[in-house]
């Protein structure tokens, strides 16, 4: 059976809890780094207690050279939710199970409720995953050689925004997957979180950071955010009952494609 891990960089907010609630038994350990100031404030919550200052990929990134540096290699999959996903533990099983099922490199939950960025990030229920070039920030699942690769990255910039759209083309197309079946809800809104506050405290402007990295990387991705954006992308998919299938008939795309022009 694959070993699974859970690490989040956690505030005195954090809804990690919800991915402990439900009477599945899990199949995954749990590892909190937290950065608030009321010291063992979760401590009973996890198998690996961590309590440090930083910003969640930059952080990691420390700690994968340190205290977590004997603890990482030993899984073969971690995810990395922030701490306002939220998923009960059937859920967050079954994100585990179709990620080896399918033999994914990088994958993530939908999102059923709460804000998403973009339209293509929204979980439709008729499918069980849908194989896609992009997997964001907010809650990327790595198998373990994915991981290992994209350690070094975490630390490319200190917002890590950016970093989702070079991680997202590394391994080939079936490898890399939105899970439909294990949709999760974002609690709080857009850019809200105190990370935002502490950024700006550290003069780190995460739109500046974004671009430059882009333009570090020479990844153009306008086209294909916009796509993102509106929904319109033609991706090959798994339904529910475990067809293949393509979320749009080549015809519909092509003919969004033009309205959109």
């Amino acid at each position: 059976m694959p070993k699974n891990l859970v690490l989040s960089v956690v505030g005195d907010e954090s809804v990690h809890r919800t991915w402990l609630t439900g009477n599945e038994p899990r199949s995954f350990d749990l590892a909190l780094i937290y950065f608030g100031d009321r010291a063992g404030r979760f401590a009973a919550d996890a198998d690996v207690y961590l309590e440090r200052r930083g910003i969640k990929l930059a952080l990691i990134h420390q700690l994968a050279a340190k205290e977590l540096a004997d603890l990482l290699p030993q899984y073969d999959y971690v995810w990395i939710p922030d701490d306002d996903v939220a998923a009960d533990v059937a859920c967050v099983n079954r994100l585990f199970r179709i990620a080896h099922e399918f033999g994914l490199k990088i994958c993530q939950p939908a999102i059923g409720q709460g804000d998403a960025w973009c339209h293509t990030l929204r979980a439709e229920p008729q499918y069980l995953l849908r194989y896609c070039r992009y997997v964001e920030m907010m809650c990327p699942l790595f198998s373990k050689d994915a991981l290992a690769r994209a350690l070094p990255l975490f630390n490319a910039n200190r917002s890590g925004w950016a970093l989702d759209w070079l991680w997202s083309t590394w391994f080939e197309p079936h490898e890399v997957a939105l899970v439909d079946a294990a949709a999760v809800h974002h609690t709080r809104p857009l850019h809200s979180g105190g990370v935002y506050g502490a950024l700006a405290k550290l003069g780190i402007d995460p739109r500046r950071e974004h671009d430059e990295f882009l333009e570090s990387q020479n990844l153009d991705i306008h086209r294909f955010r916009k796509k993102l954006m509106r929904g319109t992308l033609r991706l090959r998919a798994v339904t529910a009952d475990g067809r293949p299938a393509w979320t749009r008939s080549w015809l519909s795309s092509r003919l969004g494609l033009r309205r959109a022009a």
